[in-house]
Formats: C-alpha cells, sequence, structure tokens
C-alpha cells in the first residue's frame, strides 16, 4: 500500500511540475516567422540573442530577411492576399501609413495583466527619447509597433580637417557651405579634388530627406495636416533659395557621383576618407570606427543644428498572422530594456528607449549617442504621415536631380514639383469641396 501511496504522490508531483513548465512557456514548440530589412544593424544584433528567447520560451523564431528596396512590395503582396505568412513585421516608420490597415493594434495585450506589466516595462522610457517614438506608430489612441530602431541625421565630420583648417563643427547652413569650400582640396596637387567638403545624399530615394532638412532649416515649414497642402507649400522664396543652395553645394563642394548616392554609399565616403563632412543617419555611426573598413577610425564626430526626419522602425503584428499573443511575447521581449541593451553592445542599431542611448557606460563607445539624444529631442520631425508620401517624395526627387544635372532651373523644378505633389494628393482625394 504504501510502494502505491509514494507512486501516487511522485506521479501528482511530476504532474504539477509539468503544469508550472507549462504556465511558464505557454507558447513552447510554436515557430515564428519574422519578416526583417537585411543589411541593417537591427536584424544583424537581434540574430545574435534570438537563441536566448528561444530557451526562455521555448519558441522558434524564423528570421526572413529581404532587402530595403524589396521588402516593402513583397510584404504588401503577402498582406493584401491575407496568407498569414508572417507572424511579426519590421516595419519603417515611412511606410507606416501603407502598413496600417493591415496591422493589429498590441493595446489588447497591453491591457491583459497576465501578458505585459506595465510599470515594468516601462512605456516611458521610450517617450523620453524623444515625443514622435510611440506618437509615430499610433493612430486615434491605438498603437501599431513598438520601437525598434531610431535615427536621425547629423552633421558627421572630420574632426582633424577641422582642427588643422582652423575650424569649429558649423553650427548653420552658411558654415556647413562655408567650411566645406575651405576643406575641398587638391592634397597631391595632380589637378584633381582628393578630399571634398561633403557628400550629397543625391539619389533618387534619398535626396528629399536631406533636401528638406535644408528647407526647414532655411524657414520652410510643412502642415501635418495634407489637406491643407498647397501648390506654394515648397514652391516659394523658400523652397527656391533651399534648390539653389543644394546645387551650389553639388556644383563646387560634393563628389560628380553624389547624384547616385544614398545613405550606404555617402557612409562608405567617409570611412574612405574622400570627404569632410556628411548629412547622414545615425545608425551608420559604428562604420566609422571599424578598424577592418574605415580609414578615420578616431577621427570622426558629429553634431546637429538642421530640423530633420525622425527615422524609426517598429516590430507590429500582421492583422492575419495566426499567433498573435506568442507574436506579442516576441515584440515585449525584444524591445524590453535588457535586450535592447544587449543588442545595442552587439552591434545594433541605435536604441530607442532613453535610458540606452543615455547609459554612460554605452555613450563613452557611441561617441555620437550625445548628437542622436539632442536631435531626437530637439530637431526631430517627421513629415505627411499617409501612404502617398513617398509618391510625393519622388515627384521632387525628380525634379530636383534634373536641377542638379543642369537641365532644367530652379525655379522650372519648384514649379513642377509641386503641381505634381499637389495632384497626387487631389486624386487621392484629400482636398474635398
Amino acid at each position: 500500500m504504501r510502494k502505491w501511496m509514494f507512486l501516487i504522490v511522485g506521479v501528482l508531483v511530476l504532474a504539477c511540475c509539468g503544469q508550472g513548465l507549462a504556465a511558464e512557456k505557454p507558447y513552447a514548440g510554436q515557430e515564428l516567422r519574422i519578416s526583417f530589412i537585411t543589411g541593417m544593424p537591427t536584424d544583424v544584433a537581434l540574430k545574435s540573442v534570438i537563441p536566448e528567447f528561444e530557451k526562455e520560451t521555448g519558441m522558434k523564431a524564423t528570421i526572413i530577411d529581404t532587402f530595403y528596396g524589396e521588402v516593402l512590395t513583397k510584404n504588401m503582396v503577402d498582406l493584401y492576399a491575407g496568407t498569414g505568412a508572417y507572424d511579426v513585421l519590421h516595419v519603417e516608420s515611412i511606410w507606416f501609413a501603407q502598413y496600417l490597415p493591415y496591422l493589429y493594434p498590441l493595446d489588447e495585450f497591453m491591457e491583459d495583466p497576465r501578458l505585459f506589466d506595465a510599470a515594468e516595462y516601462d512605456m516611458d522610457d521610450f517617450a523620453a527619447f524623444s515625443p514622435l517614438t510611440l506618437s509615430v506608430f499610433s493612430r486615434e489612441g491605438k498603437l501599431y509597433g513598438f520601437p525598434h530602431m531610431a535615427g536621425v541625421p547629423l552633421n558627421w565630420y572630420r574632426k582633424d580637417l577641422l582642427k588643422k583648417a582652423g575650424l569649429k563643427p558649423p553650427q548653420d547652413l552658411d558654415e556647413y557651405y562655408n567650411h566645406a569650400k575651405k576643406l575641398t582640396q587638391d592634397t597631391d596637387g595632380d589637378g584633381k579634388i582628393d578630399i571634398y567638403g561633403i557628400a550629397l545624399s543625391g539619389a533618387r530615394s534619398g535626396l528629399v530627406d536631406e533636401w528638406l532638412s535644408f528647407f526647414f532649416s532655411f524657414g520652410g515649414g510643412l502642415h501635418a495636416r495634407p489637406e491643407l497642402f498647397l501648390r506654394t507649400t515648397f514652391n516659394n522664396s523658400v523652397g527656391l533659395k533651399t534648390v539653389e543652395y543644394y546645387k551650389k553645394l553639388y556644383d563646387e563642394v560634393a563628389p560628380p557621383e553624389s547624384l547616385t548616392w544614398e545613405f550606404g554609399e555617402v557612409g562608405s565616403a567617409m570611412q574612405r576618407g574622400v570627404v569632410a563632412m556628411m548629412w547622414n543617419w545615425t545608425c551608420g555611426g559604428r562604420w566609422y570606427d571599424d578598424p577592418e573598413t574605415s580609414t578615420v577610425v578616431g577621427k570622426v564626430g558629429a553634431n546637429t543644428f538642421y530640423p530633420a526626419r525622425f527615422g524609426l522602425n517598429a516590430l507590429s503584428i500582421p492583422a492575419d498572422g495566426p499567433k498573435k499573443e506568442a507574436s506579442f511575447e516576441f515584440i515585449k521581449w525584444a524591445m524590453s530594456k535588457d535586450i535592447v541593451r544587449k543588442t545595442t553592445i552587439a552591434g545594433g542599431p541605435n536604441p530607442a528607449r532613453a535610458s540606452v542611448v543615455n547609459d554612460p557606460e554605452l555613450t563613452k563607445k557611441y561617441w555620437w549617442f550625445p548628437a542622436l539624444r539632442h536631435a531626437a529631442t530637439r530637431w526631430a520631425r517627421m513629415y505627411l504621415e499617409i501612404p502617398e508620401w513617398s509618391a510625393i517624395d519622388d515627384a521632387l526627387a525628380i525634379e530636383f536631380q534634373k536641377v542638379c544635372s543642369g537641365e532644367i532651373s530652379p525655379e522650372k523644378a519648384l514649379e513642377v514639383a509641386s503641381n505634381n505633389a499637389y495632384e497626387i494628393l487631389e486624386e487621392a482625394g484629400y482636398f474635398k469641396e
């Protein structure tokens, strides 16, 4: 009898332990398919800690990489068809309005104490990074993504070249141009420029972000409500001054190939030591101190003196995702303070949590974090947060590139670009009578 009692007690103990383990790992055995933009620090660093997530939860996380130029089209095809191909999406803020109809709000999970401890998680830590950090992925009081990667373009400069020329980092656009003129050099006397004053993000996909920083700096404005957009929003004296300024930079102090350059090529030019300054995103900060790829290790600094688009990515759940609670568990884990700090150290993106970007230990290593923090709190802006913004961006870029290449005048470019932008919004129905 005693033997059977021991066996019964043992079975009960094992059963209770099994229930406890199941409660700790309620999604064990599930696989999450996560769509990520490849080639960015985000996916590299996150992959390095995925084994930790899998061990903690018993789930498997599979990251599907897609290049930046292809990811939106690929994901939208799947979302429109309702295939349920992904459980988590890596969403770029500039495309958020296009993704929005296919995303699931996270509030349902955040309001469930079984799934989310708001006090411990500290969402205010995101808001403290920038007033925009949570609002960018919010609509009508609902949050559609946890911020993952934050960036604001800075002015990156060669400290050694400025010092040699007796210059301090520029504090406005006049100094930016004047410094660039002084720093454009033929160093070996062969009649060819070896170091240009600046690099431009003049490619069709990058020009408008840079141009708008200058437009805002000269006093231009863009109303957040698209129905208030005018044909004169850009086609005015400030817009003309900005186009002329951009062409002057291109003609006098930038490499001719700048019209084909975007974020990566501009960063490479700094790494190779062929430019003295540049407008560029903060997520490339690690490049300049990488001894394997950079010739300017320890020679680069950063400051900010112009408004710039707030670049933010988030992790979101598709509305057709079949494992929403498990997906939320992954997003919550990936954007927790501990994991954000780990991924930052592992080579990841600029963190969107104030506690991490302000960490004294990290700011010693990532010397551009103070400039990023300053830019995020003071200078960050968002453009029209509508699906049509990409088309407007392209309409402006096409005409401004023609100015740089000498095909049309700045006046004509502004007229055509502004009319095209207005018509894009008109066709979309924003100007209702």
